[in-house]
């Protein structure tokens, strides 16, 4: 019995593994967009007054919106560098989910937990955090392969025995999973802040 819930549960991570990179996709390419397409939320606004800034150059009731939004000490010029963009709520996305970690003390920085402060990066981490999502939801998707394999044969050498042991297979496979959400977390807040990063560079 305790066998076969291992295996379930080996089988449930292996999904939630695959899911993630799904979702993690998701999330950086379809995430904002849904909520620009709402008036109702605080993207929608901004992105619905940004586009009226890009078509007219006046720019009050995107500054109002964002003086309730963001405060007042918030750098205008980051916002509006943002709104002049293009691809304008990927950028205004971030200010909401950031904004209020920016310190501008002269130059602007970043504020993480804990009051550490350091400038805003330059490059951006996402090709090389997705390259480990991917790795990771490869290793589960082994060692789901190898909790099979171990039914009906076994790892003969003696260093890797702990390949044998369904419950360790298990164990590991959910300890790659809290590893990939943790890279996904670090992977949106990194690529927030290299966004608003960029905005401070071509504001500047």
């Amino acid at each position: 019995m305790i066998s076969v819930l291992t295996f379930l549960l080996i089988f449930v991570g292996v999904a939630v593994s695959v899911y993630q990179v799904y979702d993690i996709y998701y999330a950086q390419n379809f995430e904002d967009d849904e909520r620009q397409a709402s008036s109702e939320t605080p993207l929608g606004q901004l992105s619905q007054q940004a586009e009226r800034y890009a078509a007219t150059g006046e720019p009050q009731r995107l500054l109002d919106i964002a003086g309730r939004l963001f405060g007042a000490h918030f750098d205008q010029r980051l916002l509006l560098s943002a709104a002049s963009l293009p691809n304008a709520p990927q950028y205004l996305g971030a200010l909401l989910r950031r904004g209020r970690r920016i310190v501008i003390n002269g130059r602007l920085r970043v504020r993480h937990p804990l009051a550490w402060k350091t400038n805003l990066p330059r490059r951006d981490s996402r090709p090389v955090l997705l390259t480990l999502v991917l790795v990771n939801c490869l290793v589960v998707m082994f060692l789901g392969g190898l909790s099979l394999y171990t039914i009906a044969y076994r790892v003969p050498v003696e260093s890797l025995a702990w390949m044998n042991s369904d419950w360790i297979l298990m164990l590991l496979i959910y300890a790659v999973i809290a590893m990939t959400h943790g890279i996904s977390r670090l992977d949106g807040y990194l690529h927030d802040l290299y966004l608003i990063g960029t905005l401070s560079r071509t504001a500047g």
